[in-house]
């Protein structure tokens, strides 16, 4: 870990940078370590101990696609120097040797970086692929000519510069164009190109890695074929980055019975204590929707103004349908709604509609007007249901257990056959 204070003075463009953020690279991902706010002659400072020796990064918000954020070596005891402009930076005064030969590799290559990243000059393949060519020849000669005296720095400047090259050259493969290339348009290098070097470990130390990890496992495996989630882990040679790639997913599961079939069948890759933690994180947050235990409790008033609770409807299915008058998509489930309430005419299942409605009379207007099905209830925006399952759209469809446990608060819609099955499922038990 490096001891010594590292010192950050700067200028930047306040009409693209209102505040200026300094992060530091975990396992693929930028996270934030501090901001500043450019002061009246757009002068920022940072003065931080780096936690460890390489690579972290300044700039704009945009941590993600890495827009107006631009990677520097910090080892400690060092100082940067720098003016920040619109998807561009230079330095002046006095910098290390390491970010003298970044920003020369970042100068040499700046006209892919802008066509693949910032995208202020329209680019298409055709323009692209050749500079992608004549700049893959140069290469080495970059490579050599930069030696800072700092051994560990030395061995790690060719392996950022064969990685960003990759990531410049190969993400562009999977952004928007005017003009796609077909297969056999595809120049030297992407037709030689691996990715199993760059599904390494060392994909870990870049700002980019979790966004890179993703367009090397496209480019191996071919995505016309549709290959299914496990065929693109096994497609990664590292167990580590398996256990990012996964992670990824995870982080996009909307139940806690999908985070465990998915955390059981590939948990052995979460190597890292970071992995692991970030799973169990996840885990947390997917816990107050995990099937078996207790359903919040409601109690809603229904078209006469009566009280109906969750605890009123036990020894039954409960069905909860979240909706509004003002919404499409809840309207047109409304047919398949109404028929699953004929299907199961009679057996221990209650169809409960609860309106997020904020106009009250709106609501009392349509019901009766529809003649909705099932028990219809008013709860209004910001309810405690809404909040409990983290609704941000309608409609939503919940299933709870005969003893008001959770089934899914998340279910298939009335149109899906998906729906019918779970519950005949259910009231067979």
């Amino acid at each position: 870990m490096a001891q010594n204070a590292t010192i950050i003075n700067g200028t930047a463009d306040k009409k693209a940078y209102a505040k200026v953020f300094l992060y530091k690279v975990l396992n693929g991902r930028l996270v934030e370590i501090a901001t500043a706010t450019p002061d009246s002659s757009e002068r920022f400072a940072f003065k931080f101990t780096p936690e460890y020796q390489g690579l972290y990064a300044v700039g704009g918000s945009d941590a993600l696609s890495l827009r107006h954020v631009f990677k520097f070596y910090f080892k400690g005891n060092d100082e940067l120097n720098i003016r920040l402009e619109k998807a561009n930076y230079s330095l002046s005064g006095n910098n290390s040797p390491e970010n003298i030969a970044l920003t020369d590799w970042f100068k040499a290559s700046y006209s892919l970086l802008d066509k693949s990243v910032y995208w202020t000059t329209i680019s298409t393949y055709m323009d692209f692929f050749p500079e992608v060519e004549e700049m893959y020849t140069q290469l080495d000669a970059i490579k050599s000519r930069n030696k800072t005296g700092n051994t560990k720095f030395d061995a790690f400047f060719p392996k950022i510069v064969d990685f960003d090259f990759a990531n410049l050259a190969i993400g562009y493969l999977y952004t928007p164009r005017s003009a796609h290339p077909s297969k056999e348009e595809l120049s030297d290098y992407y037709i030689q190109f691996k990715s199993d070097p760059f599904l390494s470990e060392d994909l870990l130390n870049f700002p980019y890695g979790d966004r890179f990890m993703t367009s090397l496992v496209y480019k191996k495996i071919d995505l016309a074929s549709k290959p299914t989630f496990g065929q693109q882990v096994e497609a990664i040679p590292a167990d580590v980055i398996k256990g990012q790639y996964v992670l990824a997913r995870l982080t996009a599961t909307r139940s806690y019975s999908e985070y465990q079939e998915l955390y059981n069948q590939y948990k052995q890759y979460f190597i890292l204590k970071e992995q692991q933690e970030r799973a169990q994180a996840i885990a947390v947050k997917l816990a107050d929707t995990k099937e078996g235990t207790q359903a919040v409790a409601f109690s809603y008033p229904d078209i006469s103004g009566k009280k109906v609770s969750l605890a009123d409807l036990k020894g039954k299915l409960v069905l909860i349908d979240l909706w509004a008058t003002w919404c499409g998509p809840c309207k047109a489930e409304e047919p398949y709604w109404e028929k699953l309430n004929e299907q199961f005419k009679g057996k221990d299942i209650a169809f409960v509609g609860i309106s997020v409605d904020q106009d009250k009379k709106a609501w009392d207007k349509y019901v009766p007007e529809k003649n909705l099905k099932g028990i219809q209830l008013h709860a209004g925006p910001g309810n405690d249901l809404s909040a409990a399952y983290k609704v941000t759209g309608i409609p939503r469809y919940m299933l709870i257990d005969k003893k008001g446990n959770i089934i899914t608060t998340d279910s298939p819609r009335p149109s899906d056959p998906k729906l019918k099955l779970l519950i005949e499922t259910w009231l067979a038990r």
